[in-house]
């Protein structure tokens, strides 16, 4: 009998440890990931407004688009708002990320640049006349 309660005590011990260790830490792969690639998820095309800085009106629709150079960069190859006839150069940007931000850095221009946060764009850029715009747009799936 003292037998069988210490052979059932070290089955016990061996199935809560088992248990105890199995728990993981999957929740954090995305994560890891991402930090590793995070041009992965600027990759797509968005919808969007363009208006400048202080404009409170709807704006007018615009779209932009961008591909995937390597893990931390980005080309911005479609920038399209017809109402005010933008039709963009293409843009290679620097991604990287912090706390679930991602921050888009242009290699050729410090008069744009570009923010990711919860799946909403953001895009500051300047002409050359030296107006300010601003394009918000989502990702489209």
């Amino acid at each position: 009998m003292e037998k069988i309660k210490y052979m059932f005590m070290a089955v016990l011990v061996a199935l809560v440890s088992m248990t105890v260790t199995s728990c993981g830490d999957d929740d954090d792969d995305e994560n890891v990931s991402n930090q590793k690639n995070p041009a992965s998820m600027i990759v797509g095309t968005y919808a969007g407004t363009l208006r400048q800085p202080g404009d409170n009106t709807d704006g007018s629709p615009c779209y932009v688009a961008f591909e995937r150079l390597s893990n931390t960069t980005v080309m911005l190859t479609r920038f399209i708002c017809e109402d005010y006839g933008f039709d963009q150069e293409k843009i290679n940007f620097k991604v990287s990320e912090s706390n679930g931000v991602y921050k888009l850095n242009s290699e050729r221009s410090l008069a744009i640049e570009g923010m990711y946060i919860n799946g909403v764009l953001t895009i500051t850029f300047q002409t050359e006349g030296g107006t300010t715009w601003i394009f918000n747009g989502k990702k489209e799936k």
